[in-house]
């Protein structure tokens, strides 16, 4: 506390936010200019900041110095870099699969807790190597409700002691690497049906319910003294009676997450611009603040960090928000601070995309692909693959430039001509057609007439097939087309497992069913090589992807 009680206000509650900046050199210029004016203590990178390692490592340390010198106190720099469909860097580093791959994988028998634990390490590593020190990771939801459009299968499964057991892990693998590691989103935003970056969705589960699921694996993480928790911009009736999510709510954050679970880590919020609390709530930081957050996120915009820190300002020096109230939070920031600047040091940038990195997330990642349902059609002397490519589903995501293309790897593994992919008959009778996620009735047509003059089995890869029924409209008329020629059809749900629920039976007939959880370049490879004969899926789905 001596070292608090010699810092400013304005110091104080510069520890106590967490910006991002925007992208390139005018982004690095933009944040000189907020940090010059006011001392913000810690930084959120986004994909817009990403580059290649070594260039990414310069600059970190750029903005390091930055801070320090505003502030006095070297930051935290942290990122959402949890694997699989939300991988904020990729250039350079060993990519990993998300939260529902690896528990699937781990569920199968083909990979254990450590394997997570060593993942976690890796990635820990990588971030560490070029400056980063707080992967807002593992994702702590139990996905009950397979209409979420934000969680997902960035959740580990809907078996709350399942998602407890390899959260815990993730983060130990963190911790193991001197990264700080931070569960979300508390109490729970697995059983939503809204994106919180859009709207204010509920969870109405009572408080048994949520003793059980929802809480479960937070109080698993804080048992083994996760650094942070986040949370999360949702309503909560049963914790929470006034119409306040739980990051604007006292109840939910102190009485509930201090008080009864017990916790003593650094409590985050979720970003303070999204649409389920911004626009919605006046006084967010204020309010946020006096629930108990101990670090306020303001991802993107330059004028809503510097609004945040005036708002708790003012409201320390009006008396609204004692003093007392931030030097604990301030307490618990620079204790986190201190912890991962005494931890383990890394081999620089040799650290990244070891051998023995890429062979554990290639592993994990094979061991990951599921068969739920019938047998796989036989496609090593060819197929008809119909790939619907992927788009972003949920502002959490990032665009990737370089989307892998998993009909290019089925065309690859099972020896087609790479130059002939697209034709008609390939040396070794394969042929792909790529169509958008939600396919017009010209794409419909030409995957159903390529699907009826072959005599070579076809494969349609689905994408969230709910959330786009023209998918669904694909689906039926690719398994008439394929009954009525007698060739056999199976499909890979190349994100949301859910799909097989509709896909096992299409038809009145068993098929095949083929769960890959994420469309990434480690799944297309993964996929491929099921296909083709190469590895047996031993995957077991962690969510009820088949019957509801």
């Amino acid at each position: 506390m001596d070292k608090i009680s010699a810092m400013s206000l304005e110091e104080k509650i510069g520890q106590m936010m967490l910006i991002g900046y925007p992208a390139g050199r005018a982004g690095l210029e933009t944040l000189e200019r907020v940090v010059a004016k006011r001392p913000m203590g810690n930084i959120i990178l986004f994909s817009r900041n990403a580059d290649v390692p070594e260039r990414l490592r310069d600059s970190l340390a750029s903005v390091r110095s930055l801070v320090t010198e505003a502030s006095g106190i070297a930051p935290l720099v942290s990122l959402d870099q949890e694997g699989g469909i939300v991988t904020r860097l990729r250039a350079g580093f060993t990519p990993l699969p998300g939260a529902m791959a690896t528990a699937a994988a781990v569920a199968g028998g083909a990979a254990t807790i450590a394997d997570v634990e060593a993942m976690a390490a890796v990635n820990g590593a990588e971030l560490k190597a070029v400056g980063i020190d707080w992967n807002l990771a593992p994702v702590a939801d139990v996905n009950v409700n397979r209409l979420n459009p934000v969680i997902g299968v960035r959740s580990f499964g809907e078996d709350p002691e399942s998602v407890a057991e390899l959260a815990a892990a993730y983060a130990r693998g963190l911790s193991r690497a001197g990264v700080a590691s931070c569960a979300k989103h508390f109490p729970g935003h697995g059983d939503t049906s809204v994106d919180s970056h859009l709207d204010l969705p509920t969870v109405g589960a009572d408080d048994a319910r949520l003793e059980a699921v929802e809480l479960a694996p937070f109080r698993r993480l804080i048992a083994e003294g996760v650094s942070a928790i986040m949370s999360a911009h949702v309503l909560f009736p049963a914790v929470e009676p006034e119409r306040l999510p739980a990051t604007l709510s006292r109840r939910a954050l102190t009485g509930l997450l201090r008080e009864r679970l017990g916790f003593g880590g650094l409590i985050v919020t979720d970003c303070l611009e999204m649409k389920a609390v911004r626009g919605r709530y006046e006084n967010l930081a204020e309010r946020a603040v006096l629930a108990g957050a101990d670090v306020l996120c303001v991802s993107h915009t330059a004028s809503l960090q510097e609004e945040a820190f005036d708002a708790v300002l003012e409201a320390v020096r009006a008396g609204r928000i004692p003093e007392s109230r931030i030097d604990e939070s301030v307490a618990r920031v620079l204790a986190a601070k201190a912890a991962v600047a005494s931890g383990p040091s890394t081999d620089g940038l040799a650290a990244l995309r070891r051998p023995e990195s890429l062979a554990l997330a290639s592993r994990l990642s094979e061991s990951s692909i599921s068969l739920v349902s019938g047998s796989l059609p036989d496609c090593r002397s060819g197929c008809l693959y119909v790939d619907l490519r992927p788009e972003l589903m949920s502002a959490v995501e990032d665009e990737n430039a370089s989307r892998p293309s998993i009909a290019a790897a089925v065309g690859e593994a099972i020896g087609a001509d790479p130059d002939a992919a697209n034709a008609r008959t390939p040396g070794r009778g394969f042929e792909s057609i790529e169509l958008p996620v939600d396919p017009d009735a010209a794409g419909i047509s030409a995957a159903v007439a390529a699907a009826a003059a072959g005599s070579r089995p076809v494969v349609m890869g689905s994408y969230s097939l709910a959330r786009y029924p023209a998918q669904a409209a694909l689906a039926e008329a690719l398994a008439a087309a394929c009954d009525a020629a007698g060739v056999p059809l199976g499909f890979v749900a190349t994100r949301e497992p859910y799909d097989a629920a509709t896909l096992s039976s299409l038809g009145g007939e068993e098929r095949a069913v083929l769960c890959a959880y994420e469309y990434t370049e480690l799944s297309a490879r993964a996929v491929a090589r099921a296909l083709s004969g190469a590895i047996v899926p031993t995957g077991k789905c962690p969510v009820s992807c088949r019957f509801h």
